[in-house]
């Protein structure tokens, strides 16, 4: 009787340790759960937040460009005279040479930072400044040597430069979508192959030296 009853203890401990062990390893795995929940939902938020934030930049640029053709053309709008100058640009810009004509677009694209633009390529030139195709690709490969693209990448980079010096807590995602680029990878492709150092460095470097 006292055997059995020894049995019988050992067998009700070995269950109530099979039971805690149990009982333990559950609770762990639901906290395992929760903190996955907790962070996939992080992650979600954080993902949330990003392509907010791109969609409200994709706003303000395109607000930006509405205001800048609006501010461009309320003059001539008011005077009721946008046709008519509209002919007198097309015929001066027709008299002029390549070179001329070169140094013209760059200048205005500066000044009005239109390489900002996202999708800034010759059929952008070709509207703003009523220009053919034919015409836009001569301008650039004659009158100044380089061809477009090469010409809005280097206003691009120029810009970058002055945000990463003038705004140091700006993030260098934010510094290449401000100058005009669509994908970051490229903005960093573009700056290294240019300067031969990373935007970071390029940071680093020019704070240094300040």
């Amino acid at each position: 009787m006292e055997y059995i009853l020894i049995i019988t203890s050992f067998v009700l401990v070995a269950i109530g340790a099979a039971w805690a062990i149990a009982y333990s390893l559950r609770k762990q795995r639901d906290a395992a759960i929760r903190e996955m929940e907790t962070i996939a939902q992080r992650l979600t938020n954080i993902e949330k937040k990003l392509e907010d934030e791109k969609t409200r930049r994709q706003e303000e640029e395109k607000k930006r460009r509405l205001e800048d053709e609006n501010e461009g053309n309320q003059e001539d709008k008011n005077t009721g005279r946008q046709g008519d100058k509209k002919t007198k640009i097309q015929e001066d810009l027709s008299g002029m040479t390549d070179e001329e004509l070169f140094q013209y677009i760059t200048k205005v694209v500066r000044e009005q930072e239109l390489y900002r633009w996202s999708d800034f390529n010759r059929s952008a030139v070709m509207k703003h400044f009523s220009l053919s195709a034919a015409r836009v690709g001569a301008v650039f490969a004659q009158g100044g040597g380089q061809s477009l693209p090469e010409f809005v990448r280097n206003c691009r980079l120029d810009h970058a430069c002055r945000l990463i010096v003038e705004r140091p807590s700006m993030s260098f995602v934010e510094v290449g979508e401000s100058s005009g680029y669509q994908r970051t990878t490229t903005f960093y492709h573009d700056f290294k192959a240019r300067f031969g150092m990373t935007p970071a460095e390029y940071r680093k470097e020019k704070l240094k030296n300040e």
